[in-house]
């Protein structure tokens, strides 16, 4: 056997050229952006399963419309609690309103007007006030009677059903009851023709 060093001379000696072995070529899948594409659709709809959108969407209006609805209640409920402390407030002014109207029934008979002046003053700036807040007086005289409006202290001579006297007054505050007019109430001319034969 020749040793040699050189390759071609190799060849020459041994007369046939030996093809040299490479490594096969990688092989290059078919498609495989295609393949990469559907994968990560794949991986996509597994995260994310068909209606899952829509969902978080509706469920996304649900919050929003729940939390609008807690916003809306929570200012009605401030509302509320502020409209009871000043109608406990009102409340408590009323019977000085009722001590000025026996005053300024009976202030007449005094000599003094400057007085009278000052006291119908005051009283006419406490029914402003009371007002403003939305504090106003039932006029019950001649109305019917409402059980939701008025106490019947008694029955008189008159109208069946009618308020025919008023003892103590009664208001509203902003459309509501705040204290029950205490009245007279009209039991009717039967009533009366059997009163007159007794």
């Amino acid at each position: 056997m020749i040793i040699t060093e050189n390759k071609e001379e190799a060849i020459a000696i041994g007369g046939e050229k030996k093809t040299e072995i490479s490594p096969p070529p990688e092989k290059k899948a078919v498609g495989a952006p295609e393949q990469k594409k559907e994968i990560a659709h794949e991986e996509h709809k597994m995260l994310h399963p068909p209606g899952r959108e829509k969902e978080l969407e509706e469920r996304l209006i649900r919050l929003q419309a729940e939390f609008e609805n807690y916003k809306k209640r929570a200012a009605r409920e401030s509302e509320m609690i502020r409209e009871r402390a000043s109608a406990q407030a009102m409340l408590k002014l009323l019977p000085v309103v009722d001590d000025f109207d026996m005053a300024i029934a009976h202030i007449d008979k005094s000599p003094h007007k400057e007085f009278k002046r000052g006291i119908e003053l005051i009283y006419s700036k406490m029914l402003d006030t009371l007002k403003r807040e939305g504090v106003e007086e039932m006029k019950c005289l001649g109305t019917s009677f409402d059980p939701y409006k008025h106490d019947a202290l008694r029955a008189g001579a008159g109208d069946e059903g009618r308020i025919i006297e008023v003892i103590q007054k009664g208001y509203t505050l902003k459309g509501n009851v705040l204290r029950h007019a205490k009245v007279v109430v009209g039991k009717g001319k039967e009533a009366d023709m059997h009163e007159k034969g007794d």
